[in-house]
């Protein structure tokens, strides 16, 4: 027994320095400054905010800020921590891993109880004009959220994931962190049907994940070691695509997929595309448009700039946002001409190393180039177009694309 936990043990514990060890690239001083910066004036707009709103708009952003957290405390994934060779190594230990399985539930469970105080503290000022604390209701909370990690856990590792039960979830859980912040009669009664339908939820996951043999060897809830480690192989991919956005990470198995609606964005087929000048230009295009972790990291890295700018409404800030985007943006960029030339494809072709390297710089050129100005017209969009704020907007378009440059001439 204590081996297969020693096992999961070390690979929490590898896990967790891996995390940390990218947690020092992606949170270094001047993104922390950066923080610091935004959740002052984050504080300082909330707060103001708070004492010129109406009732409408305070029950709105506390509603949409409890279907957010709601959808976070569901879509965690369970840590498995369950790799593809367990399945033949850890078999003869498998009735052991319900111990391994109980503290992945309670770790899980911590994790979510504080982000739930992160999240009291967080909409305070609004629950106190809009209601009251029910203390019943916070143990209830509590509650529901060890019973969605268990019912995760048992579904992940025994069972198969339901999305009725996902949904089920999600909208008990919704309507429960209602019921702290606001005593009424019929969310509460909701509350309970909920809590007692989330319990039949589990007693149903479990009665049908219990196997079907039953000895003194052979324990009633089987692990599904294979199911189990492609569902963690992917919790970690998720991961490293998150962190990639920041730093270089091995991304593994990296999927290359026709996306149709991104074809308009290619150049137009012609003969020209296939001329030794030309044709590692159309390909660029190719990858870049088709694989994850190329043209999904530009756009999510636009969208979050999108949504600060969105927040804040300031040129300063849209101008900062706009600089940080194309520096995130370029030094995760600039590294896929190397990892591209290590695959043999790139050097079937008898074109020069200088043609190829050009190529890649007018693509990461023209990326970088279209996406600041993009983001420079949605700034314009929400602020008021004096002269000041124009110029404001277009020298950091310049500033940005001048920062790509130097990023982008380091290509060889």
């Amino acid at each position: 027994m204590s081996n297969i936990e020693n096992i999961f043990a070390d690979r929490r514990k590898k896990e967790q320095e891996l995390k940390l060890t990218y947690s020092k690239y992606i949170f270094n001083s001047h993104l922390i400054m950066f923080l610091i910066i935004v959740l002052g004036a984050v504080l300082i707009n909330y707060s103001k905010w708070i004492a010129v709103a109406s009732q409408f708009e305070l029950y709105s952003v506390f509603i949409a800020a409890s279907l957010a957290f709601s959808y976070y405390l569901i879509s965690t994934k369970i840590k498995t921590y369950i790799k593809e060779a367990d399945a033949v190594f850890l078999l003869p230990l498998e009735k052991y891993y319900k111990n391994v399985g109980r503290k992945t539930v309670i770790n899980v469970s911590v994790t979510h109880i504080i982000a739930f105080v992160i999240f009291y503290f967080a909409v305070k000022p609004i629950t106190s004009i809009i209601g009251n604390i029910d203390k019943l209701s916070i143990c209830l909370l509590l509650m529901v959220i060890v019973i969605n990690n268990l019912l995760k856990y048992v579904q992940v590792i025994h069972y198969k994931e339901i999305i009725w039960i996902k949904i089920l979830q999600f909208i008990v859980t919704f309507i429960q962190i209602i019921a702290v912040f606001i005593i009424n009669t019929y969310i509460h009664i909701a509350d309970m049907a909920g809590i007692i339908s989330l319990a039949f939820c589990a007693y149903y996951v479990i009665k049908n994940s219990t196997g079907s043999k039953s000895s003194e060897d052979q324990e009633k809830l089987v692990v599904k070691w294979n199911e189990a480690a492609e569902y963690d192989k992917h919790r970690m991919e998720s991961y490293l695509k998150f962190v990639n956005m920041f730093v270089d990470v091995p991304l593994s198995g990296v999927k290359v997929a026709r996306r149709k609606y991104f074809d308009a964005l290619l150049p137009k087929l012609t003969k020209d595309n296939f001329t030794k000048e030309n044709s590692f230009k159309y390909y660029y295009y190719r990858v870049f448009l088709r694989q994850e972790n190329t043209v999904f990291l530009a756009l999510r890295l636009m969208l979050l700039s999108g949504l600060i700018i969105f927040s804040f409404k300031n040129p300063y800030v849209s101008a900062v946002v706009i600089i940080s985007y194309s520096y995130l943006t370029i030094i995760q960029l600039v590294p896929l001409y190397k990892q591209m030339s290590n695959n043999i494809w790139h050097s079937i072709l008898p074109v020069d190393e200088s043609i190829k390297i050009d190529s890649f710089k007018k693509l990461l050129t023209v990326v970088m180039l279209i996406t600041t100005i993009l983001l420079a017209l949605f700034a314009l969009l929400f602020s008021n177009f004096e002269g000041m704020t124009i110029v404001i907007i277009i020298a950091s378009v310049v500033l940005a694309n001048i920062i790509a440059k130097i990023f982008i001439e380091k290509v060889k």
